[in-house]
């Protein structure tokens, strides 16, 4: 749809109201440190036309920008106008992120305060009790039209952030919504916008809590319940709820969870289905992780009796279980557990390989290294799928195949006689790199120093100089478990490579880290 064919959904601003707020814009974005009386006077301005200005999408932006610097007094006064009719705003594409950003920012103006709010002694004249007035009405609303705010789009982002609010925690970075959103291993930075709606854990008042308990009491006496674990707006409230509770409320959130499991039969045991539909569907597989990363020591042996035992293979060539897995195997801290888990997957290698669900071997050899607990059972696991496990000779090409993580066989698919030299390492693989990278803090490495020093000088450097590979060697370098011997064996391998390595951006950064390592 244009933009001209969206504007029939708000209310046209005039263009000396738009220029308004541009000019705000290019304030706000060359200046940090704006006057307070300033920010005042834009409010006072904008109170007289708010529902307008934030249902329009260009000027909505400004107005998020803008709160990023209100005081408590203008955040009350903006949701005092939004009150009159919180549907008109909550249900709009443009206005819900301005009613969302209001939500957020409230602890920051809330300061100590909160948590001595006592909703029968309100005073008037304070600003901060008048704001958490404002966010108790939104809450009021949202109850009363629970079922709708679930599954709408808009209205379902809003719910999320009041339930932080409610429960005096921000858990939004552990929501569940997507692939992208399981990156175990790479911590990114939070962009502007997630700094900006971040808050610290603060104590809230008697009259949060009450409401939060209330949230949860109405949301498990849906008649529906089932279906709102699999629905894409509903899922992410259900494990924001949990997060919540698990942070204001232990034993009440156990409950919830137990609720959860009963509600959507994930431990029901039939026969006739090798997966529960809940943890095989692509949505509702988000709330069994975090149900799984919540769950008490009990329960998680319980999951494992009943969900994994002797599915361990559906699971882990699922195209959605598979996460479902990794997770439970990276929350494992029972060492009885994992055995019985590296048991029952380990004459399943060729299957996991097949279906491409390389993450189950990382979170594997992740928690193989924390738990110190069957390191020779998953080596060895690892370097059978590859066939370098037998005959013998093969396994000084262990670290070469990890690291290419193909099989002996695709290896050496372009030579006509494997007697002679193997081929190359051209490429590091990215799951190949996270597996060596744990592997080589594994108790016994003999197999993986003698794989290390059968590299050639210009592999080295490759691995040096890869995205991937670089990190590899940096673990390699920091771990305790590899002999100096072998790490000064790599260093040496590099020696006819120093200017290349110093002109890259993983190189040099390698090089470096090695010099500091044998300076």
């Amino acid at each position: 749809m244009s933009f001209k064919g969206k504007q029939s959904r708000f209310k046209t601003l005039t263009e000396d109201t738009l220029n308004y707020y541009k000019r705000i814009k290019e304030v706000l974005q060359d200046d940090n440190s704006i006057d307070v009386q300033v920010i005042d006077n834009i409010f006072s301005q904008l109170t007289q036309e708010a529902v307008a200005v934030c249902k329009h999408p260009e000027t909505s932006a400004i107005i998020e920008l803008l709160i990023n610097h209100a005081s408590c007094a203008n955040v009350a006064s903006l949701l005092q106008i939004f009150a009159t009719d919180w549907d008109a705003v909550c249900n709009d594409s443009s206005a819900s992120h301005v009613v969302q950003k209001c939500v957020l920012v409230s602890p920051k103006l809330f300061a100590e305060q909160v948590s001595q709010f006592d909703i029968d002694n309100c005073s008037e004249d304070s600003s901060e009790d008048q704001l958490i007035l404002k966010i108790l009405s939104l809450c009021e609303h949202i109850l009363n039209n629970l079922e709708k705010c679930l599954t709408h789009t808009h209205m379902s982002h809003i719910v999320r952030s009041m339930l932080q609010i409610l429960g005096g925690t921000f858990v939004d970075e552990k929501i569940l919504k997507s692939k992208g959103s399981r990156n175990y291993s790479k911590k990114n930075e939070p962009d502007r916008k997630q700094k900006d709606i971040h808050f610290q854990d603060f104590d809230v008042p008697a009259a949060f809590r009450k409401q939060l308990k209330f949230v949860y009491k109405t949301i498990f006496r849906l008649e529906n319940f089932g279906v709102y674990i699999t629905e894409s707006n509903a899922n992410p409230i259900l494990q924001t709820l949990l997060l919540v509770l698990n942070k204001a409320n232990a034993e009440l959130c156990q409950k919830a969870i137990n609720k959860v499991i009963k509600r959507s039969r994930i431990k029901d045991d039939v026969e006739q289905v090798n997966l529960p539909p809940v943890a095989a569907d692509s949505i509702g597989s988000f709330l069994v992780e975090q149900i799984i990363g919540l769950c008490s020591e009990e329960l998680f042996r319980k999951l494992f009796e009943r969900l994994f035992h002797n599915r361990l293979l559906q699971f882990a060539t699922h195209a959605a279980a598979n996460y479902v897995l990794q997770t439970f195997i990276r929350k494992c801290r029972d060492k009885d557990i994992f055995k019985s888990v590296v048991d029952e997957l380990n004459n399943c290698i060729s299957a996991v390989l097949d279906a491409r669900n390389y993450g189950v071997l990382v979170a594997m050899v992740e928690t193989a290294e924390k738990l110190t607990c069957k390191q020779d059972s998953i080596l060895q696991m690892l370097m059978t799928g590859l066939q370098c496990w037998e005959p013998e000779e093969r396994r000084t090409s262990c670290v070469a195949l990890l690291a290419a993580f193909t099989t002996h066989d695709n290896f050496h698919s372009g030579s006509h006689d494997e007697t002679s030299a193997r081929p190359a390492i051209r490429k590091v693989n990215y799951h190949g790199s996270l597996l060596l990278q744990h592997l080589v803090n594994f108790r016994d490495v003999k197999m993986l120093e003698t794989g290390f020093l059968d590299l050639q000088p210009g592999e080295v450097s490759m691995l040096a100089c890869d995205p991937c590979g670089s990190h590899v060697m940096e673990a390699a370098f920091r771990s305790a478990a590899i002999r100096e011997k072998t790490k000064e064996g790599l260093v040496s391998k590099m020696a006819g490579s120093w200017v290349q390595l110093a002109c890259h951006k993983n190189g040099s950064h390698t090089l470096e880290f090695s010099g500091r390592m044998f300076p």
